[in-house]
């Protein structure tokens, strides 16, 4: 959420500066007028008011000089310029050259007050006295800037004496006097947790940070548990922007000489006393081709982020770092990609480093003819070393190229089929002497095409209550082939490091397509799919879906090993009657006995104002098969409660149950009240509570 200073002084700043010649349609008018001969004033009282143009000044009473073309206001000013307001005690109005001095000013937008004994300054500078400015309303909890003397310079940068930022009347943290951005001249990022699980005793937990130098802001965070010591660690975060780029990033850590009951992690090895974390993400555009994007994360043991950051595990409970530099220009792409292994308790495919040249879709040829031509080349050397030590390490490097064509054809109205030819080459060598051969080198040959049929029909139905505003019904039956042959090479098998993962979806057909490059093999496989949309006239513009109905299966003609020559049944559903209401379904049968493989289900309910209601099923059989609920409901403008529950069929039990309340502070905060009950969950213990503060994020 961009802070709006810079907008609001902006505003003072337009109302500062030298105008052209003053405007015509000047009007002064009051219940009474007087005249003062000595002054050489004309003296206006009881709903003042000054029109000038596209200004407009009114007050208790105005005195206006003729002779010197200066009006000074007193008295419940409001000064309004194109549709912008400031108030204040007393204003001093020079008609000469449309600019203003202000004594205790008081103004602002829908985010941002700002009030001041004085503001002053030029047509390119504007300078606050004894500044006080709030991120919102004034309140207790509103994140509050004080300054002896604030300037907005002509770069949109501000330069602070005496700057101090807090909450409220709080304590305040001083702010450095080199130029910020306005946006960060303001605490941004602040947390509080406390609770207790029993596995970390009784914590608290803070984390601050503020300006220390143009562009960034860095702090620290200090938690304390009473079962196992201190964690604390720096944090980070970065910005800045240049004619020809931008780049951003953020840095977080913490340490623990740790004294509790540690236990032991997933490879069954004690864990240490030392532990800690830390995490560098960094992303950075240079020109309109050239991208840098950096992730490097560092885990003592695979169980410290479960322990002390346990919302931040759960949605990546496997450190992944890379570091990748993309240039694309119109017709190719090159990219420079490095996965090392940080955190040897985890199985990492290695890349030291990998460098792919991608040619992107293009006309071969003459337009006429409309081939069309894609591929990639790269080169990547890679590692992979079992954590338990039980197998030897794989190791390769790999020189892997593609080449494809093909053309497009519309034979008649909906209908378009595109065959497809390529060929891959693959060669490996300085492979470990325990896993293989040296080297080892196979080329794969690609024929196939993909077809698709498209038919509509409309009906003119309506439904008010539904908001149905007439139907159209869009089926596309989908065909695709690919027949994959061994043209040459070595039919030993190389180091599989590149392999497939569990998935349990219909995986690419294209040869050009698959990632599990180590694992490729002749195939020859027919694909079928049925695509249906329903849809209606949306009120606002265009179209809205329904319903959608889209079924796959794969037709296997050489029936590889372990395989069935048709596969499981893909159907996925979804249904969007309402814009509150949504049902999503996924499902896989086996064809061979029509049982039920895998279902997931999921359907949300959302009142935007009050409440929202998700309820997902997830079911893959004789391995899951469990029920998720997440629930929210507004009770007023400060409190919401919410729920989650989740139950395991299987095991019988409710995996997590969580109930807490979230209250808004000054609209700018959230502070957050949560109660956990876990069975099954060794490591968190069966029941923990948690107070969290935050800034709310809209």
């Amino acid at each position: 959420m961009r802070f709006v200073l810079l907008t609001l002084l902006a505003v003072c700043c337009s109302c500062l500066a030298a105008a052209p010649a003053a405007p015509t349609g000047f009007d002064l008018s009051a219940d009474v007028s007087e005249t003062d001969l000595a002054a050489g004033e004309t003296i206006r009282r009881g709903n003042a008011r000054l029109v000038d143009g596209t200004t407009s000044l009114t007050a208790d009473e105005i005195r206006y000089a003729y002779r010197t073309q200066v009006a000074r206001a007193r008295g419940n000013v409001v000064f309004q310029r194109d549709g912008r307001r400031l108030l204040a005690d007393e204003l001093v109005y020079r008609r000469a050259d449309q600019s203003f001095e202000v004594s205790q000013p008081r103004l602002g937008t829908d985010l941002v007050y700002l009030s001041g004994t004085r503001i002053h300054g030029t047509a390119s500078e504007i300078i606050v006295e004894q500044a006080v400015a709030t991120f919102g309303e004034p309140g207790p909890w509103t994140p509050t800037l004080r300054a002896d003397r604030l300037l907005l310079r002509p770069d949109d940068r501000l330069q602070l004496t005496g700057g101090r930022v807090g909450l409220g009347r709080g304590p305040q943290l001083p702010l450095p006097s080199f130029p910020l951005p306005a946006d960060r001249a303001f605490i941004r990022y602040a947390t509080l947790a406390a609770g207790y699980r029993r596995t970390v005793g009784a914590f608290a937990d803070v984390g601050l940070q503020f300006p220390v130098a143009p562009g960034l802001e860095a702090g620290g965070s200090l938690g304390l548990y009473t079962n196992r010591g201190l964690l604390a660690g720096p944090l980070a975060t970065y910005a800045s922007r240049t004619s020809s780029g931008a780049m951003q990033g953020s840095f977080q850590s913490g340490f623990i000489r740790d004294s509790g009951n540690r236990e032991r992690d997933i490879l069954d090895r004690p864990i240490g006393a030392e532990r800690g974390f830390l995490e560098w993400r960094h992303r950075q555009r240079e020109g309109e081709n050239l991208t840098l994007t950096a992730q490097v994360v560092h885990w003592s043991d695979s169980e410290v982020l479960r322990d002390f950051r346990p919302d931040r595990f759960e949605g990546a409970q496997h450190p992944d770092s890379f570091l990748a530099a993309t240039y694309i220009a119109p017709t190719f792409g090159l990219e420079a990609f490095a996965r090392p292994n940080f955190n040897r308790t985890f199985l990492v495919q290695e890349r030291l480093p990998e460098l792919t040249a991608t040619l992107l879709p293009q006309s071969l040829g003459s337009p006429a003819l409309g081939l069309q031509q894609r591929g990639h080349a790269s080169y990547v050397r890679l590692r992979e070393a079992d954590p338990r030590h039980r197998l030897p390490t794989l190791r390769s490097d790999r020189l892997d190229a593609y080449y494809g064509l093909s053309r497009t054809t519309v034979p008649a109205s909906g209908f378009a089929f595109t065959p497809v030819a390529g060929v891959r080459h693959t060669r490996y060598g300085g492979i470990s002497p325990a896993t293989g051969p040296s080297s080892i080198q196979r080329t794969l040959t690609e024929v196939g095409f993909d077809a698709a049929v498209s038919a509509q029909a409309t009906f003119p139905y309506r439904n008010e209550a539904w908001n149905v505003d007439g139907l159209r019904h869009r089926v596309t039956p989908r065909l695709s082939y690919r027949r994959i042959d061994r043209a040459g090479g070595n039919r030993t098998a190389p180091p599989a490091i590149d392999r497939r993962d569990f998935s349990t979806y219909l995986q690419p057909l294209g040869l050009g397509d698959s990632r599990a490059v180590d694992q490729l093999a002749p195939r020859d496989t027919l694909r079928l799919g049925v695509d249906n949309v329903l849809q209606t006239r949306d009120r606002t513009y265009g179209s809205r879906d329904l319903a959608s109905l889209d079924l796959a299966a794969d037709l296997r003609f050489d029936n590889p090993a372990g395989t069935r020559a048709l596969s499981d049944l893909h159907l996925g559903l979804g249904l969007t009657p309402f814009d509150w209401l949504r049902f999503d379904l996924y499902q896989r049968l086996t064809t061979d006995r029509a049982e039920l493989a895998e279902l997931n289900t999921g359907l949300t309910l959302t009142n935007s104002e009050w409440w929202t209601l998700r309820v997902g099923t997830h079911f893959l059989r004789s391995r899951i098969e469990e029920y998720v609920v997440d629930a929210g409901y507004r009770l007023n403008e400060v409190y919401e409660g919410f729920t989650r529950l989740h139950y395991d069929t299987r095991q019988a039990r409710f995996v997590e149950r969580t109930f807490g309340i979230r209250q808004t502070l000054d609209r700018l905060w959230v502070l957050g009240y949560g109660v956990n009950f876990f069975e099954g969950r060794k490591r968190e213990g069966s029941f923990g509570f948690v107070v969290q503060f935050e800034r709310a994020r809209f």
